[in-house]
């Protein structure tokens, strides 16, 4: 099995990527991959056409959503401070808890930002796999607000404990650290944390885009989104490669950042494995209603006056 994305995003990552899902799926297959995610911000609108082409292509698709975590929506955090989770489903029991857990995050959002608490989590979960990672992810930003290490750790066995240690992996990101110097004091603590607390990691390089030509077209869709012109010089302008890289990608970016060959075996690994243990399938082509239940007093009306309703018929 060749390297397998697990933390990617569509141009349904509104502005925030570019590729449609059949574009991604075309982009996997050129590079001869048998399975690709993708994790969408805030949602999964494209996660039909994205399973649908997918399966027609022979390339299994990993449904997952990029979303805020909290540890309690009560609590005052400041929008900013809010960091992502990725999520992934296992099953089709866990393609159904993504679509809870994501309307869930809307309706608990702050000025656009979806987010979920543990207890969200722990209600809704089945058969899902939590991955923290990426400078915006929950652990990235307290990582970046220089907090405590045991705060950390406190909030990653909080969520081994709802949805099992096995489901709960730390991501190392694949980029140059002379290009993008934040990913690599994130990617060192994380490393620490998980050899100390012998947790599962994966590494991915967060793709935004199919192909590196795609970059420029990113960049204008930011620009947009931030209601700004490409030429304006306060613009974002991401440093990094955030293409869809092939497995030599990147294995050459990890030995250049002073990886071991052995842990970037086990990583490249670890994301494999993962992806041979997904199994999602979708029902098509059907109508699915939700099936409520009739109130109690409702059937009490009912059986009240159920022999009036057949004499006047």
């Amino acid at each position: 099995m060749n390297f397998t994305h697990l933390h990617g995003h569509s141009t349904f990552s509104f502005l925030e990527a570019i590729g449609k899902p059949a574009a991604i799926v075309n982009k996997a297959k050129e590079l001869w991959m048998s399975a690709i995610a993708i994790t969408d911000h805030n949602g999964m609108y494209g996660i039909v056409k994205f399973y649908q082409t997918a399966k027609e292509a022979g390339i299994k698709p990993i449904i997952g959503v990029e979303i805020g975590f909290v540890m309690d929506n009560n609590s005052q955090i400041p929008e900013q401070h809010i960091g992502n989770i990725v999520i992934i489903a296992k099953s089709k029991e866990g393609y159904q808890s993504l679509m809870e857990l994501t309307s869930l995050a809307n309706k608990e959002a702050i000025k656009g930002k979806w987010k979920i608490d543990l207890q969200t989590l722990k209600t809704f979960w089945k058969d899902i796999i939590c991955i923290f990672g990426w400078a915006n992810s929950r652990i990235g930003k307290m990582i970046a607000l220089d907090e405590r290490e045991s705060k950390m750790i406190e909030i990653i066995h909080l969520i081994e404990d709802t949805i099992g240690k096995e489901n709960v992996y730390l991501e190392i990101i694949a980029q140059d650290y002379n290009e993008n110097t934040e990913h690599k004091k994130t990617n060192e603590v994380l490393l620490a944390i998980a050899e100390k607390e012998n947790i599962g990691m994966v590494v991915n390089n967060n793709y935004f885009y199919p192909s590196s030509t795609d970059k420029q077209a990113r960049e204008v869709a930011l620009a947009i989104k931030d209601g700004l012109k490409i030429y304006d010089e306060n613009r974002r302008k991401p440093k990094g490669q955030f293409h869809i890289m092939n497995e030599e990608e990147i294995r050459m970016i990890l030995e250049h950042n002073g990886y071991e060959k052995n842990i970037i075996n086990q990583l490249i690994d670890t994301n494999n494995k993962i992806a041979e243990n997904i199994n999602v399938e979708i029902d098509l082509n059907q109508s699915l209603f939700p099936n409520y239940e009739t109130p109690e007093e409702v059937k009490d009306l009912y059986e009240q006056y159920k022999d009036r309703l057949v004499e006047e018929e």
